[in-house]
């Protein structure tokens, strides 16, 4: 019984840090991305997401919800890389951030 507690403990570890993983990708371009065109449109979510990390420790995830974060933060990277680069002068190395 007692692996078990562990294993869950350990899988539930995981699970968490896959996902503030996920959420520390998008709050580390907070910065960047305030001063572009997305900026207005994505305070309100920086807000959330920053209050989402504050309470990380009592959200229970299961894997379906982190892998699903996971591929919806790839997504939102992916989209982000392609507004750049159809946005951006050709000598600001912009891709490089988001890569």
């Amino acid at each position: 019984m007692s692996v078990t507690r562990m294993e869950d403990g350990t899988i539930r570890k995981s699970l968490s840090s896959r996902l503030q993983n996920c959420l520390l990708t998008i709050l580390e371009l907070e910065d960047t991305l305030k001063y572009s065109h997305l900026g207005p449109v994505l305070k309100d979510e920086f807000v959330t997401l920053k209050e989402v990390m504050r309470r990380l420790e009592t959200v229970d995830v299961e894997e379906d919800d982190v892998c699903r974060i996971e591929c919806a933060t790839g997504r939102f990277l992916a989209e982000l890389k392609e507004t750049f680069d159809a946005t951006a002068p050709a000598e600001l190395p912009t891709t490089r951030l988001i890569q």
